[in-house]
């Protein structure tokens, strides 16, 4: 399924991300997200929550228009959510990232890092050197495309 071609204009794109963006912030927050997935895209629930975590780069729960362009000219991250191998894939990586942020907060912090490197036979004194290689945005989290990266489950542009 595609739903936009890389060469949708921009002003189209501009004009459904202005429809969804209910309060005029300037980013779609994750139920306004969840609606034009549903409505526009005609995506489940469950592809609307990976469409969600795919877009939102840096993980702060909330989608600017440069992120949502982004991931729209990019066809190949939608074979994720329409491909059922990946798509369950990609299901088993959510689930796992949601199990380690134990505060919800859309990202894994250090401490939460950390209990995911112990648990893959990781050694505390290399703690700090996996979270920099982890933390591609340099902001000292790992957001869900940085998580996505590193399990390498599912090729990504």
């Amino acid at each position: 399924m595609t739903y936009f071609s890389s060469d949708t204009p921009t002003i189209v794109l501009k004009s459904i991300f202005a429809k969804y963006d209910k309060d005029g912030s300037g980013c779609l927050s994750q139920d306004e997200l969840k609606d034009m997935a549903r409505q526009d895209f005609g995506m489940t629930k469950a592809q609307a929550e990976a469409f969600i975590l795919l877009t939102d780069k840096d993980g702060n729960q909330k989608i600017s228009f440069e992120e949502f362009i982004e991931w729209i000219r990019s066809g190949d991250r939608f074979s994720a959510i329409d491909d059922k191998s990946k798509f369950y894939r990609l299901q088993k990586a959510i689930t796992l990232f949601k199990e380690l942020d134990k505060d919800g907060s859309g990202v894994l912090e250090k401490s939460e890092v950390n209990s995911l490197l112990l648990s893959q036979g990781g050694k505390p004194e290399h703690f700090d050197s996996h979270l920099k290689a982890l933390d591609k945005s340099g902001d000292g989290t790992v957001s869900f495309p940085e998580f996505l990266d590193y399990l390498n489950w599912i090729p990504r542009d």
